[in-house]
Order: structure tokens, then sequence, then C-alpha cells
């Protein structure tokens, strides 16, 4: 078949590579030149570049809705894509471009309108999480129009979108917050503020499946050292150690969310998600954010082959869950030793040493490289390795000796 995968960045690269081993053709709407699509390539994932790119303010719908993609764009583009391209099938991991399959008579994995708002509006994901007894964060201010919120009187404090699909904003300076609140969003849209929770994130991810769900794999991060917007592993993980979570609190963290993904099996649709909770420093875990999609730069390896994986996720999800159950897949962070919080932007250009990964065969390779005149190169600051069980020291120490990168991981 003629797969394409409409997805953000580098969320299904080992599934992408998986199906071109069982035979099938993938394409992915991945060509923006800061997420290397050449990389891609090299591994046989056609990348197409048919969606136009505009801004906020230049959103050509008579209704537009902050934060989802154009219909005016988005339509035609969808339907030429599959025409000039022969798609037989749609793998949708994108919650912002859902809309834009409406009405299409052709096989696809995706959400649906419903199932989007769990991530896309988070008052509602928020209200169905209070619902479902989750403990919330407590709401210290809402509006219409985030330009004309000016700061509340608390140390730290988290601004939200109340209905549209836009990162949130961690604030410590109301003052900071006046001078930035444009660049975060130049269209004043509602929103609200909850009291940071401080303590320990924990992140939970599933499979749903038309009403059927199952658990994948949890874990410990706190994304907190790097604080500051982008989609570059650097940008998410610098200085920060991705642990894996204790077995008791992992039992708590699972039950807590059950009742939540019992409501959303409801909504109807398949994707794949998480649920963020904080475990707060009173021991409770309160509701962070829903996210009905794959983490970008996804390094997990495929536990099955492409086409297994394709059944098991339409028709029997704990199948793809039962492949994680009892395992860890601890993460390493390797980052630009040159890098400090003065100096952001001093990043090395290096060659990355994909023999090591001939060498040591079960490792999967990381999203986010470059490839340039035949050689692999990393140039982003860091990438992200996901092990399979346990952490391959021979591996990690290599790897260092050859990039000259230090590495931060779980002890």
């Amino acid at each position: 078949m003629n797969i394409l995968f409409i997805e953000l960045q580098h969320q299904n690269f080992h599934l992408q590579r998986e199906l071109i081993k069982d035979g099938h053709t993938v394409y992915t709407n991945q060509s923006n030149p800061t997420e290397f699509p050449e990389y891609y390539e090299e591994f046989g994932i056609k990348t197409i570049n048919e969606f136009p790119i505009y801004t906020f303010q230049e959103d050509p719908d008579p209704e537009p809705v902050v934060g989802l993609y154009s219909t005016t764009h988005g339509i035609p583009a969808i339907r030429k894509i599959i025409e000039k391209y022969e798609i037989d099938f749609i793998w949708c991991s994108a919650p912002h471009k859902v809309r834009l399959l409406e009405g299409l008579n052709i096989p696809m994995i995706a959400h649906n309108q419903d199932s989007i708002r769990l991530e896309t509006d988070k008052w509602y994901s928020r209200n169905l999480a209070n619902k479902c007894g989750i403990k919330l964060p407590n709401v210290l201010a809402t509006g219409e129009n985030h330009l004309e919120f000016e700061g509340v009187d608390k140390d730290t404090w988290v601004l939200k979108p109340k209905h549209n699909w836009h990162s949130a904003t961690i604030n410590s300076s109301n003052e900071l917050w006046n001078v930035m609140k444009h660049n975060w969003m130049p269209i004043g849209i509602p929103y609200y503020v909850e009291e940071m929770v401080k303590g320990r994130e924990t992140n939970i991810s599933y499979i749903m499946s038309n009403g059927k769900w199952a658990f994948t794999f949890s874990e410990i991060c706190d994304e907190s050292p790097a604080k500051h917007l982008g989609h570059q592993i650097l940008n998410w993980f610098k200085n920060t150690k991705i642990e894996n979570i204790p077995e008791d609190l992992d039992k708590r963290v699972r039950e807590n969310v059950t009742p939540l993904l019992n409501e959303a099996a409801k909504l109807g649709g398949q994707w794949e998600g998480s649920i963020t909770q904080m475990l707060g420093e009173d021991d409770e875990l309160y509701f962070i954010e829903h996210n009905c999609r794959p983490y970008v730069h996804n390094g997990f390896a495929l536990p099955m082959g492409g086409n297994e994986y394709m059944d098991a996720f339409q028709n029997d999800p704990q199948k793809i869950g039962d492949c994680f159950t009892g395992r860890k897949f601890p993460k390493v962070v390797f980052q630009d030793q040159s890098i400090t919080k003065l100096h952001q932007d001093q990043i090395s250009i290096v060659p990355y040493p994909m023999h090591l990964h001939q060498k040591y065969p079960e490792v999967p390779e990381p999203t986010g490289l470059a490839y340039v005149d035949g050689q692999y190169m990393s140039k982003t600051g860091a990438f992200l390795i996901t092990f399979n069980d346990k952490i391959n020291m021979d591996f990690v120490n290599e790897m260092i000796k050859e990039t000259g990168f230090i590495a931060n991981w779980d002890d």
C-alpha cells in the first residue's frame, strides 16, 4: 500500500521503517528543512510538501480556529496528495489536521473531532479529568483575551489556552509576561491560569482504538531544566534526566487515569496518547494535560512488524500493550557539553557515528539527525536514545567518545 502519515515532528519514525520492510511505500507530510527531511529519505521514507504554511493572522477560513489547520488550505491539499501519490491508507497522528479528513472514502487510523478535544480544548480536558476523580491544580484567573491579562500575585503560574491548541507557558514574572505575551500568541484567545504544582512529573502512555485501549509505557520526566519553546530535542530535554517510574508510583498513576481513559474511549477514534500528572509535594496526583498523539521525537523501536502492529492498533490494542508489560525502556539524553544556560546557541555540529547501531543493532536509531553529503550529522545540540530493557553502557561510552557529548540518564 501507499501509506500517508500526517504527523508532527518525528512521531512515527520506527513504525514507518517497519512498514517499509513489510513492502509498503510510506509518505510523510514532514518536509520542514529544520526537521531534516533528508534523514527520513535516507531510510526510504518519502517526504512531501503540499500543505501551505501560513501565520495565525493569515488563516483564510471564514471562521478561523486558532490551533487547527485551515480547512481552506488543508482540504484541497489532502485531496491533491491522495490523487498525486495514489494513497491507499492514511495514518494521522496530528490532532490539528484531523478535520481535513472528514468525508474521505479511504481507510485510515485517526482521531475524530470529539477525541482531539482531549488535547486541543484544555478546559474541556481539565473538566473531564475532574469528572473522573483526578485532582486539579487551582485556577488563579480566567478570561476571554490573554492579551488583556497582566499577571497574578504568585511566584510561578501556568497560563493555558482555554479552547485552542497551543502550548502552555510557565511564568514567574508578571513583567516578563507582559513583554512576551504577544509572542506567545499574537491573537487574543480565551485563557485560564493554574497554580504551578511542584513535584515530580509523571507520564503514562496508551493506545486507543474505537473504544478499546491499553497502557504502553510510563516514565518520570521533568522537562523544566530546558524551559524554552521549540521542537528539537534540546528544547525539551536540555540538562534533563528521564527516569524509570518506581513500581508503586506506576501502579498509582495507572489506577488514577483508568476512569478517564474509560470515558475517553466513548469518544471514538484511534490514536496513541499520553496523560501527564504531577506527583505533588503533598503526595497527591494532579492532572496536568492529556495529549492524544505520540511523543514528538519518538524513538521507541516497534515491538513487532509493521503489518502486525497496524492490525493490532486497529483491532487489538492490548496485544501492543502486552509488549510493554513488565519491561523498562530507559532513555539517555546526549547533549553538546558546550551548551550552557548562558549560551543556549553554542552548538557543535558533529558527525553522528551511525556505525555504532550496526555494532549494537538492538539500539534504535534516534530521530532529528541530519544527512548531508552522505554523512549523518548531529546539528541541533542533542539527541535521545531509547533503549530496550536496559541501557547498553558500551554504546553510551563509545557515543560519548566519538561525539564529545555528555550523557544524562537515570541511575
